[in-house]
């Protein structure tokens, strides 16, 4: 059994169970609702928006409802916000059909976001999941939408320039209001520097992307980078935060059979395997960063330090003329040694402070999450104003 199917197979024997606890209630009034359709390997995508959220609901009142049941547990147990569980149209009405409700935010490209934008009364927002300049960045589902919150300059000409008719009234710029979010060191990382030999090289944060769902997301490379990566640096005795993404090996063997061998190669050398809860505080604790085409490698311009990148090795991954590729050191994966040894010497002339302003605007602390509220707040009150004078 895939693990895709399996995972499909567990949602429908928790159904029963989550509907019982987290069903839509009668009492229920939401100005703004989350609307999440996404299987539990793709809970990350709305995790990384819990903290902003949670700064919202400080304003306004925000409800999340997510469709699959596993998920909506899950979601339950790592936030106060209310979560409800919807996985049918008569759940789905009785929060978004609510008078109450002004916005409805969506961080994923989900078919089922299609049965939610039916509802006509409140604004539909898209947040995704992350910046980069992966293909779904770019889908015309986004006309679907009220409004776009975009990150920055970056994803505005990006939108401009490949959505034909796609006009700049639908977006709105807010930077990524997660990196505003405080990044406690984790105590497993502690432990790890505790209980592990010293390095002589730097730390080095490498995120890897999966295998991607379509020829045109065929951003990773891990079978063919992961190897030469972790020989390379730890030759250059630097200290590794090796952090796949959570969706690795979900559709190739491959990919899995490397994730593998790599944590197990990693540990060997002394490195860290990140399962911590979130993503920020590696910001701080490594001295550069390998990445693949995925939002880690964005919201790492934000550090200031260097950052190399690995493209993809498929030719039929979509790969922007004039992007991040072009703007930060770029390897082959074949090159990947190469890459992580520039990434080992600290290479101080990545230039990324240049370019983060460019795809993330004004990131001062605090900035980011005070253009988030102030956006949704201001749809929302958009909304409130256009029903009310009907």
């Amino acid at each position: 059994m895939s693990r895709k199917v399996a995972e499909l197979a567990a949602d429908r024997l928790a159904a029963p169970k989550v509907t019982r606890s987290l069903a839509p209630r009668r009492d229920d009034r939401f100005t703004v609702v989350v609307h999440f359709a996404g299987d539990a390997a793709s809970a990350y995508q709305l995790e990384q928006w819990l903290w902003p959220l949670e700064q919202l609901a400080q304003q306004t009142s925000v409800g999340i409802l997510c469709r699959g049941a596993r998920t909506a547990e899950r979601i339950a147990r790592l936030t106060d916000l209310p979560v409800r569980f919807g996985r049918w149209m008569a759940q789905v009405d009785a929060l978004l059909g609510n008078d109450t409700v002004r916005c409805v935010l969506y961080v994923n490209q989900a078919t089922q976001n299609f049965q939610a934008l039916d509802y006509a009364r409140p604004a539909h927002v898209h947040l995704s999941h992350g910046e980069s300049e992966k293909s779904s960045m770019v889908s015309n589902k986004l006309k679907g939408y009220d409004y776009v919150l975009t990150a920055g300059q970056a994803a505005r000409d990006r939108l401009m320039t490949q959505l034909i008719g796609f006009g700049p009234e639908k977006m709105i710029d807010v930077g990524r209001p997660q990196l505003d979010a405080p990044a406690p060191v984790p105590q497993e990382w502690q432990d790890h520097l505790a209980g592990s030999p010293v390095k002589r090289g730097p730390v080095v944060f490498w995120a890897p992307t999966w295998e991607g769902d379509s020829p045109a997301m065929a951003y990773g490379t891990l079978p063919e980078s992961g190897p030469r990566i972790v020989r390379a640096l730890a030759e250059a005795d630097a200290r590794i935060i090796y952090r796949p993404h959570p969706r690795t090996g979900y559709l190739q063997k491959s990919f899995k059979e490397a994730d593998e061998e790599i944590r197990t190669a990693v540990r060997e050398a002394g490195g860290f395997v990140d399962s911590t809860p979130r993503v920020g505080w590696q910001f701080q604790a490594a001295d550069g960063c390998i990445a693949e085409m995925s939002s880690v490698a964005f919201d790492w311009l934000t550090t200031r330090k260097p950052l190399v990148l690995i493209r993809p090795s498929d030719p039929r991954a979509t790969v922007q003329a004039g992007g991040l590729f072009d703007r930060v050191p770029s390897f082959d994966a074949a090159e990947a040694g190469a890459a992580a040894m520039r990434t080992a010497l600290v290479d101080l002339a990545a230039g990324t402070a240049e370019v983060a302003g460019r795809y993330l605007g004004d990131t001062a602390p605090g900035r980011q999450i005070e253009r988030f509220i102030g956006a949704v707040l201001a749809v929302a009150e958009e909304r409130e104003r256009r029903l009310t004078s009907d």
